[in-house]
């Protein structure tokens, strides 16, 4: 269970307050900016941070910082195994500007609260709270791998159309009406979502509606064939043959492990 030592939300120290701990702490810190702050580093390198930088402390990793002039900024020193946070390739002591940093901060606040007023299911929040930060972190993480003409180009487009199609994964999406909907061609379009999503148009479409289908042959008053036309397949044959590929199993004998259960 992940734990929390000590945090703080929207701190204010004094004025150009500076922070120095050599050796670390035993726990790890993670630290979002709110105002202007230098970071300073073992190999002799300092950094300007704007609001809304953050940094990742591992246990026993060299601390320094100090406010331009206001200090102000969001924490929380936290026990958790090494094996959780280099199974997630975070990166640590180095600064980084996430996308997520409202929602971060949301959740130093709930990490907060829980620490001031601990009940008997605080422990528990803490650990979901913090696994959550964790989670954060990769996804914005990974997202800075993308390269920034990407990030600021086709990728949002592609993101919140993808978003789209798989939300309505019934509606009879074709590539052709992607590419007119992104204005390019269909090889820029393979490539751009294999880069992003690590899949295909298609895949992502089978995989929602066969998800949907799965949700729709929990009611027992949908026959087999509405669940199919409804979750987007407009043939029969090949709602059985996806369902079977991808579930191991027919629709009926899904529906009937389900009623057996």
């Amino acid at each position: 269970m992940l734990t929390i030592e000590y945090c703080g939300y929207h701190t204010h120290n004094p004025d150009q307050d500076l922070i120095y701990r050599p050796a670390g702490t035993l726990s790890y810190l993670f630290l979002l900016a709110l105002s202007p702050m230098s970071f300073y580093f073992t190999d002799g390198t300092s950094q300007a941070a704007r609001p809304g930088a953050c940094i990742l402390y591992a246990p026993g990793i060299y601390q320094h910082y100090q406010a331009e002039k206001e200090f102000f900024n969001s924490y929380v020193h936290f026990f958790c195994s090494d094996s959780m946070v280099s199974e997630k390739s975070l990166r640590i002591n180095e600064l980084f500007y996430p996308d997520s940093a409202e929602r971060l901060n949301w959740l130093i606040k709930q990490l907060y609260h829980e620490y001031l007023n601990p009940t008997a299911d605080s422990k528990e929040m803490a650990d979901l709270y913090l696994r959550q930060l964790l989670i954060l972190l990769q996804r914005d993480q990974r997202k800075e791998n993308i390269p920034a003409e990407q990030r600021s180009g086709i990728y949002p487009e592609l993101l919140a159309l993808r978003e789209q199609m798989l939300s309505s994964c019934e509606q009879p999406w074709a590539v052709e009406q992607l590419c007119d909907i992104l204005n390019i061609g269909k090889s820029q379009l393979y490539l751009y979502y294999r880069r992003f999503f690590h899949s295909s148009p298609k895949e992502d479409l089978i995989q929602a509606r066969l998800q949907k289908a799965r949700y729709l042959l929990t009611n027992s008053n949908v026959t087999i064939q509405q669940a199919a036309f409804d979750s987007g397949f407009q043939n029969i044959c090949h709602f059985n043959r996806q369902f079977k590929l991808h579930c191991g199993c027919t629709p009926g004998e899904y529906r009937d492990n389900l009623q057996g259960r």
